[in-house]
């Protein structure tokens, strides 16, 4: 059963119980006020007519003294009252201690005479040929021995029970309706954002991640929808994160498998070689050469992809590094690189000291060097330098006047296995690993790296370190 059902069939049970209730319980004070007023009616009528006939008996006795005691006497007082009486839905009765003197109420019932009191009247309801009637007995004030009893009428309060009843039910079945038709219509109009955000949950399990629900209301079901809306906005921001990475994996095995194929072709061709031809020592020696040579460059994307892993693993510890001994570590690190290319690297520390890991600073800086170096013409200057006054935060800066590149390629230098130049980058024995390592190191230290290139004038790399 849906929400809204369920808050319809719920809101109409509490009506019709507290209606019914509510019904049931004015009905029966209504019920039980007009019983009571007949009934004061009824005593009150009953003490005007108890008067009229002490009257009338005292009026007969000036003639016949032993009226009160006659039965005849009594009987004339009494048939003109009840004559009219009757017509009015009135039944009277006259009693004495031998029984009745003259009644027009049949089948009398016993307690109600044996309730009498001098000082009080006695009441009780009857039903007197299929009607109900009210019961009213007393004795005379002036002749004690006579009991004049009253009886009148009153089933038109039942008549009126039920036809308010009846009315209670008409209104009631009509209240009903138009109260199901009123809430059902506001139910639906109330939950309906809660029906949109559903189908918008539903569009987004099946992966349109970019539906959101309408969140342009001021109540908790736009506070619902304004928290699903950000709730989607991180799951879709996720979901890129997860897309982008996918694809940037797919990637990175694509282009690792791409690296190694080259090596992997020539050794086995090389050894192919080697093993079935016919050559001489010379063939054999240049065959081992380049068998040598794709075996290091294998070896050295071994060691670029443990570098890799090693930076995504723990943090690192930050420890104050001597720029200067920095940088000659660096001269000395990068030279057998460098010297084929007849590369010169110049070095300025221009300060005293950075904190981080000597060895991943190292090897960011010889990564950043042999980049430079591959860009630079044969001959050409790398240069290193340090600088950052008191109180600002240090910049390792390495600059290059090689070949630059264009600012499409610097949003991507940083990717697994780019190169802006790949045929110069495998001639001198890069795998498209330095920058990537780089940034990474850089992330590490809490630092950012900063490119800027312009094609045929050089290259400049900032590490610019966020704390001093």
């Amino acid at each position: 059963m849906k929400f809204w059902q369920k808050i319809f069939i719920g809101t109409l049970v509490i009506f019709v119980a507290a209606f019914n209730a509510g019904a049931f319980y004015l009905t029966s004070r209504s019920y039980e006020f007009n019983r009571r007023r007949e009934t004061e009616s009824g005593i009150w009528e009953q003490g005007v007519i108890l008067s009229s006939i002490s009257s009338r008996i005292a009026s007969a006795e000036i003639f016949y003294p032993d009226a009160s005691y006659n039965k005849e006497r009594l009987t004339a007082v009494m048939r003109p009252l009840a004559d009219f009486y009757m017509q009015q839905g009135v039944l009277l009765a006259l009693y004495d201690g031998g029984g009745a003197i003259y009644s027009d109420i049949p089948d009398i019932d016993e307690r109600l005479l044996s309730q009498l009191d001098i000082q009080s009247k006695s009441t009780m309801e009857s039903t007197i040929e299929g009607s109900r009637h009210a019961l009213i007995a007393s004795p005379l004030p002036d002749y004690p021995h006579l009991i004049f009893i009253y009886a009148k009428n009153v089933s038109q309060i039942d008549g009126f029970r039920a036809a308010i009843g009846r009315a209670f039910v008409i209104l009631n079945a009509a209240v009903l309706v138009f109260l199901g038709a009123s809430i059902f219509f506001l139910l639906r109009r109330l939950t309906r954002p809660i029906t949109e955000l559903k189908a918008v949950a539903a569009e987004i399990a099946g992966g349109a991640y970019d539906k959101r629900a309408s969140a342009d209301r001021s109540d908790e079901l736009g506070a619902l929808a304004d928290s699903f809306n950000r709730m989607a906005d991180s799951v879709e921001e996720h979901m890129a994160r997860l897309v982008k990475a996918a694809e940037e994996r797919q990637q990175f095995v694509d282009d690792l498998t791409h690296e190694m194929r080259t090596p992997l072709t020539s050794i086995l061709g090389y050894a192919e070689y080697l093993k079935n031809a016919k050559s001489t020592e010379e063939e054999r020696i240049i065959a081992a050469s380049h068998l040598h040579n794709m075996a290091e460059r294998l070896k050295a994307l071994s060691d670029k992809l443990m570098d890799l892993t090693f930076l995504r693993g723990d943090g690192i510890e930050m420890k104050p590094v001597d720029v200067a001994a920095l940088f000659n570590d660096l001269r000395v690190y990068t030279l057998p690189t460098l010297s084929p290319r007849k590369v010169t690297l110049t070095a300025a520390p221009g300060i005293e000291r950075v904190f981080g890991d000597e060895t991943l600073l190292l090897s960011l800086l010889a990564n950043l060097v042999e980049n430079a170096a591959r860009a630079s013409k044969e001959g050409g200057i790398v240069k290193v330098k340090a600088y950052g006054s008191d109180g600002e935060c240090p910049v390792i800066e390495v600059s290059d006047s090689g070949r630059g590149m264009e600012q499409e390629e610097i949003e991507k230098i940083t990717a697994p296995f780019y190169r802006v130049d790949k045929s110069r980058s495998r001639e001198f024995g890069g795998v498209g690993l330095g920058l990537s390592i780089a940034s990474q190191i850089a992330a590490l230290h809490g630092a950012k790296l900063e490119i800027d290139s312009v094609p045929d004038i050089g290259t400049t790399v900032r590490i610019c370190f966020t704390t001093p």
